[in-house]
């Protein structure tokens, strides 16, 4: 299908105070694809495998520049951090691999609908997922989906939403490196079921025609539009030496579903009479909302120590010609450290990149939000946790600090966790690393008094990650975290861990709050178990003895905890029972036999084919 003819009316130009200038805009239908009847897929991907090092030119230098002299100043230390951690933790529900990918960095995402289908996405590639089953359900990468819209530039940096209000998904994703080529990709799925029918359009990357791209997006949705936040940059441009200014798309959601013209603003100019803002971040309602307005949040996310926030408005839809972009700027009541790097053992890092705002929502009048930060009682990489107060009034900030003496943390996101819309929690997801501990997963639950629980391990590492050479290794730029609407209590969430083979592996997991009781009681409900012969030639038999009548969920894995052959999922009586399987096809190794039921490990045993 050929490209259509994208129709810019006439631009409508407006300073709003100091604030911003918005631009409209309009734009028709470009193509749409339907996966079911995909084409053969080239995975046509471009990466760039160098980390930022000190002395090169550009932003990156420069945070690495002031990242020493916060080390120098802040030594690592295994101290206590800001916040002890207390009351009860999250547990673990469906946990599994997902997201096969080679290259740098993971830059995971995902979105899950209330019937459970995961749309999970990483660099070049979208990954789909039965929440249920943990099967994956379709796959294609960036260039297939965008194919018929005839753009040839590299497709990168997806981000993928749930729009629980319509029941739809929505991919944005980028093209382009030059101002001539840059492009911002839509895909609106026309129902449900994300391996069906998308409405594709492309916005310009240079709308302003001054010679820029856009690049770095974000992506959320108010109850009416969608919202982009990207950065823009002068061509050839080279880490970030080249940034102009933080601009914001706002989108008409319905007209996407439907395949109609899309109405568009575009908001730049953003504080003029300021220092121009740096990456932008969406911060949608907790709950289903009907808000015509949309908040967002920034920060000095480059600054080696900052106590600014900028708290952004939109005040009304895309249609509304009054609409306008509003800038508060808060102070908080603890600053902000640029995150040092994160250890990896042998001397190794991981690169934890700015200071930015990553994740956030809406409740009660109040903002809560996570960016990455150090905590200057440990020199540890930690987790900055702000609440903004009385939003729509005369806000104002508290914040907390979460670190762990011995543990490196990067990359958090967070979601609220509540029963009821009064019920203020929430679990906040993150990296984990450390001098002795390979690179993982983790997550901890906050309570309405914004306490930490203990880290609970959602995924641990299996080597430490080595993809560039040198020291310092890309870590990521985000991950992925989104309630699961129809289950009050539940997140699911999407982050890095080290794959086993020196790489970037990506991990998905369900996360409960703890007033949530497990289907399975507190103690193991297996009593003992037996395999024989171990180690194995050939057959081998796995007896177990249940507690408990359960669905169990056998499966075997290989060292690096990739799954291998799924034995059984069906109901177990109580008692003993066993399950033999012929291992002659398996390499020699070491492998594990797991036991699960409804995402909780009841147990884990290594057995060794000769």
């Amino acid at each position: 299908m050929r490209l259509l003819l994208i129709l810019l009316f006439t631009w409508t130009l407006s300073a709003i105070g100091q604030n911003a200038t918005k631009h409209s805009f309009n734009f028709e239908k470009a193509a749409t694809i339907d996966l079911s009847e995909k084409q053969d897929d080239w995975h046509i991907s471009l990466q760039h495998l160098e980390a930022p090092k000190p002395g090169v030119s550009g932003l990156r230098a420069e945070l690495m520049a002031k990242k020493q002299e916060i080390m120098q100043r802040y030594p690592k230390t295994r101290t206590s951090g800001h916040v002890k951690s207390i009351g009860p933790t999250p547990s673990v529900g469906h946990s599994f691999e997902g997201n096969a990918f080679n290259g740098i960095p993971n830059d995971n995402d995902m979105a899950i609908s209330r019937d459970g289908k995961i749309v999970s996405v990483t660099n070049s590639r979208i990954y789909m997922y039965d929440a249920a089953t943990e099967d994956q359900i379709d796959f294609t990468s960036l260039h297939l989906f965008s194919s018929d819209l005839e753009i040839l530039g590299s497709k990168y940096d997806p981000k993928v939403i749930y729009d629980p209000n319509n029941d739809r998904f929505i991919i944005i994703f980028l093209c382009g490196y030059t101002w001539q080529t840059s492009k911002i990709v839509i895909g609106f799925s026309q129902t449900s079921d994300p391996t069906g029918a998308w409405n594709l359009y492309y916005l310009p990357g240079n709308p302003l025609e001054n010679e820029t791209w856009s690049d770095y997006p974000v992506v959320g949705i108010s109850g009416k539009d969608l919202y982009i936040g990207i950065n823009t940059f002068l061509n050839g441009s080279e880490n970030n030496s080249g940034f102009v200014e933080t601009c914001l798309w706002q989108v008409g959601l319905k007209e996407g579903y439907i395949g109609f013209d899309l109405n568009t603003n575009y908001f730049s100019d953003i504080l003029p009479q300021n220092r121009a803002i740096f990456n932008i971040c969406p911060i949608q309602a907790a709950a289903e909302s009907e808000a015509e307005n949309m908040y967002l949040l920034s920060n000095r996310n480059t600054d080696a120590q900052n106590d600014t926030v900028f708290l952004l408005e939109v005040t009304g839809r895309v249609s509304n010609p009054a609409t306008q972009l509003e800038v508060t700027i808060l102070q908080a009541d603890e600053p902000y450290i640029l995150p040092v790097p994160a250890d990896q053992t042998a001397n190794q890092l991981l690169d934890t990149n700015d200071g930015r705002v990553l994740g956030g929502y809406l409740l009660n009048n109040r903002i809560y939000y996570v960016q990455s930060c150090t905590d200057p009682n440990n020199g540890r990489a930690a987790i900055y946790h702000g609440v903004i107060d009385d939003v729509n009034g005369s806000p104002s900030m508290v914040s907390r600090i979460y670190s762990q003496p011995d543990m490196d943390y990067g990359y958090p996101n967070i979601s609220w966790t509540g029963q009821s819309l009064e019920d203020e929690q929430s679990i906040i997801s993150f990296n984990h690393s450390a001098e002795g501990v390979f690179a993982g997963f983790s997550a901890m639950h906050i309570d309405a008094g914004l306490n930490a629980s203990n880290r609970v391990e959602v995924q641990e590492g299996y080597s430490i990650i080595n993809v560039l050479g040198g020291t310092l290794e890309r870590w990521g730029d985000y991950s992925g975290s989104q309630r699961m609407y129809n289950q009050p209590g539940v997140v699911w969430a999407v982050g890095t861990f080290a794959n086993g083979s020196n790489g970037h592996g990506t991990w998905i997991a369900e996360l409960r709050s703890p007033d949530i009781p497990n289907s399975i009681s507190e103690e193991l409900s297996v009593v003992e178990t037996n395999i024989y012969p171990n180690p194995f030639l050939q057959d081998i038999n796995v007896k177990f003895t249940l507690k408990e009548t359960l669905v169990l969920r056998l499966e075997l894995l290989d060292v690096n905890g990739k799954l291998v052959q799924t034995l059984l999922e069906d109901r177990v009586k109580a008692g003993i029972n066993q399950i033999g399987f012929n291992g002659e096809l398996l390499a020699p190794g070491t492998y594990f036999v797991r036991g699960s039921s409804n995402g909780q490990q009841v147990f884990s045993e290594q057995i060794i084919k000769q």
